[in-house]
């Protein structure tokens, strides 16, 4: 390692670090001390990770309120960033918020850091193939069986116990925000993305179940199978025809497998 990229390193240790230190090498001059200017770098580097993180978590900033900016200076501090990019610092923020105190005694403000990022990780996601009404149609009736109903791979589950979507609502509308509130039961919230625009709604467990099955490669059958254990006796069929045309709508799935491919 050069001299130089010795000092890049010290100076670069002093300026992520969580409490300031004296840095020999930093000097003085007519305008600042070497203390103060050592300052103005550690700021600026809070800064532009604070504006990072509040531009990738506006829900948890809508939770929050006026706790936010504490909350990601205590994050910063626990977990440097270590990626180039910043965009990625945010990737462990969630499960910071989970085991962390006094967050981890709030669920919302960790399952709204897990909206956030589930909606960035499908909008940053690799674009995908959906699939329309006539690839349903092309379907032979003796290959229903066999068909395996392939989900796009960007899809994303989250279980909450409180109503944070709600405020992400709210945060894209530029509406008021809504008041906190847990649920009794935590429920399934999935997240994709619809060519470019990223959704999120609610799923009933009974959807959720047919959904993995589907995404583990399981044929149609077996989903007609699953969806007869939950439906009322003779409407297993129709319920799950009315959950693939509105899974088509929504452009969750990219593929149709026949049998045996």
């Amino acid at each position: 390692m050069s001299e130089l990229q010795a000092l890049q390193l010290r100076l670069q240790r002093a300026v992520m670090a969580s409490a300031a230190t004296p840095l020999a090498e930093l000097v003085g001059d007519g305008i600042a001390d070497a203390k103060s200017r050592l300052a103005i770098y550690r700021h600026g580097y809070r800064a532009r990770l604070r504006e990072a993180l509040g531009n990738e978590f506006p829900t948890l900033a809508s939770v929050a309120g006026r706790r936010f900016n504490a909350l990601l200076d205590r994050y910063i501090d626990a977990c440097p960033s270590e990626h180039y990019n910043l965009r990625w610092h945010g990737a462990g923020l969630a499960a910071f918020l989970r085991y962390a105190l006094p967050w981890r005694d709030r669920p919302a403000f960790a399952e709204a850091a897990e909206l956030d990022w589930a909606i960035s990780i499908c909008f940053d996601a690799a674009d995908e193939p959906a699939i329309g009404a006539e690839a349903l149609a092309a379907v032979a009736p003796q290959d229903w069986a066999e068909l395996r109903l392939l989900p796009q791979q960007h899809l994303q589950w989250l279980a909450l116990s409180t109503n944070v979507d709600a405020f992400r609502t709210a945060v894209d509308a530029a509406a008021a925000r809504p008041h906190l509130r847990r649920r009794a039961r935590p429920r399934r919230l999935l997240v994709w993305r619809q060519e470019l625009t990223v959704r999120y709604r609610a799923v009933e467990p009974a959807e959720a179940a047919l959904l993995a099955a589907a995404t583990r490669g399981e044929p149609f059958a077996a989903l007609c199978e699953l969806a007869a254990a939950d439906a009322p006796p003779g409407q297993a069929v129709a319920r799950l025809a009315t959950l693939l045309r509105q899974w088509v709508d929504a452009g969750l799935l990219r593929e149709l497998k026949a049998g045996g491919m």
